[in-house]
């Protein structure tokens, strides 16, 4: 039996609602001290855990743009595009990495970058790109020289790249004695029989390994040196060339 204000009593207990303090007026903590296990729970879902979440993924975020930018950030110190072809990312990557690893650098740190690139419209069906964002593309890293070697057939660059002059005259590029390791390999400009363009890749091995199990699509591939390539570009064009070909050249380096 409780008293009421009057001080009369009433048919109230003492642990009628009337006379406990109110929920609203506890704070957070008193009101989470007298919950149960359940009740927290649900008080935690409710309040806690969507705020938990969004600053849980905006810290992911931001760590992972400081991880790509700042800690893993690799450099690519050589960019090839290889037109009208069919190799899968997985393989392309491998090359590169082994390429980087016979540099004896960490290709963990540096790469090379090979891309796949489509300007004909025929495989460019058969693999589900679009020429006019590649050709765009190729163009804006030529003109920003962002290109260091191209491999493609001859006839995928006759009438772009070498008609107005990017691809690079290999007579003064490579050494004596590199010209003669390669001579058997050697292409020469159609009209201009003394002028070396580039560096044909049809029976290169290591080149082929890209294929394995498969047949490509160029019969033909030629390594072309984009005539504005940076100048570490142009270096690493030169090592690439001595490690498709390292049998041959051996003896040069």
């Amino acid at each position: 039996m409780a008293l009421n204000t009057k001080g009369k009593k009433t048919s109230l207990t003492e642990e009628a609602s009337i006379y406990q303090k109110r929920q609203d007026d506890l704070s957070d903590k008193e009101r989470i001290k007298n919950m149960t296990g359940k009740q927290k729970w649900d008080f935690f879902k409710t309040y806690y855990l969507p705020k938990l979440l969004v600053i849980l993924a905006v810290a992911g975020v931001v760590f992972y743009i400081v991880w790509v930018d700042f800690i893993n950030k690799s450099h690519i110190y050589m960019r090839c595009a290889i037109l009208n072809e069919s190799i899968t990312d997985s393989t392309l990557t491998e090359f590169s990495d082994r390429f980087t690893d016979s540099l004896k650098m960490n290709y963990k740190k540096n790469r090379a970058s090979f891309y796949m690139y489509y300007t004909r419209s025929d495989v460019a069906r058969e693999m589900g790109a679009d020429t006019g964002s590649d050709l765009s593309e190729i163009s804006s890293r030529l003109v920003a020289n962002s290109l260091d070697c191209m491999i493609a057939s001859y006839e995928d660059v006759e009438n772009i790249y070498l008609k107005n002059g990017f691809i690079m005259n290999l007579n003064d590029f490579l050494s004596e004695k590199e010209k003669k390791a390669l001579k058997p390999y050697l292409v020469t400009q159609k009209d201009e029989a003394d002028k070396v363009i580039g560096i044909s890749l049809k029976d290169c091995k290591k080149y082929r390994t890209l294929f394995t199990g498969r047949t490509p699509i160029t019969e033909e591939p030629v390594l072309y040196v984009i005539t504005n390539a940076t100048d570490e570009g142009k270096k690493y064009v030169k090592q690439l060339i001595h490690y498709l070909y390292s049998d041959e050249l051996k003896q040069t380096a």
